[in-house]
């Protein structure tokens, strides 16, 4: 196995308990409430703001047109297309583009991007990577695991698009690159270095745990 598909294994157990939290598996099972669905979309489209402006820095580290092109398409395909699906659920939830402005993004969101865009400006290719892949790994993978296990139940679940939308081909493919690309880029990395990556990954993977427990708390602190 190599080294990016093995970052998983590293994380299990945060992984595992993210699909399993009540959150992820009442949006299985179209139980969850929608009180902390809407609380989620606000926060969510929060955070999406600033997790495109990291596939920014990583353009502007690229040194390959590949890269640069890769960065930039998934920067449109989250603003343009990712985005355009918290509308359609805001918009049934009577949320009005003025209101988004009125919300404030909870120490949890803060971090968790002020976190990444740190990375991002300091760190080099295999550092951001490392801390925006699980983002679209995790969604990806539950998002399948969620339309197969739930799929009885499908049909009549109001987060029917929203289960569909991360368990699609298209949704995996944007982000399908990440593999090779840091392959490479850790090929000729020390364990130590290797080590660093590793952590980074593992981290964001804790804080997308903590993004299900906050919206499902509802909680904008401690």
């Amino acid at each position: 196995m190599s080294f990016s598909r093995g970052l998983k294994a590293r994380a299990s157990k945060v992984w595992e308990d993210g699909y399993n939290h009540p959150f992820v598996q009442e949006i299985g099972r179209g139980t969850l409430d929608k009180d902390k669905f809407k609380f989620y979309l606000l926060q969510d489209y929060l955070y999406l703001l600033q997790y495109s402006k990291v596939f920014a820095t990583a353009a502007i580290k690229s040194d390959t047109e590949e890269l640069m092109t890769n960065f930039t398409k998934i920067q449109y395909f989250i603003l343009a297309n990712e985005m355009n699906l918290h509308r359609e659920y805001m918009a049934g939830f009577g949320i009005k583009p003025e209101d988004v402005t009125n919300v404030k993004s909870s120490l949890y969101n803060r971090t968790y991007t002020a976190n990444m865009l740190a990375i991002g400006y300091t760190g080099g290719l295999a550092e951001v990577i490392a801390t925006i892949f699980p983002c679209a790994w995790t969604y990806s993978d539950w998002g399948k695991r969620l339309k197969e296990q739930y799929a009885d139940k499908l049909e009549c679940n109001f987060y029917k698009t929203w289960i569909e939308k991360y368990a699609s081909k298209e949704f995996e493919d944007s982000f399908g690159w990440f593999y090779d690309t840091l392959d490479n880029l850790v090929a000729n990395m020390t364990d130590v270095q290797r080590k660093k990556i590793t952590d980074i990954f593992v981290s964001s993977v804790e804080f997308e745990y903590l993004f299900w427990d906050m919206a499902y708390k509802q909680q904008m602190s401690y």
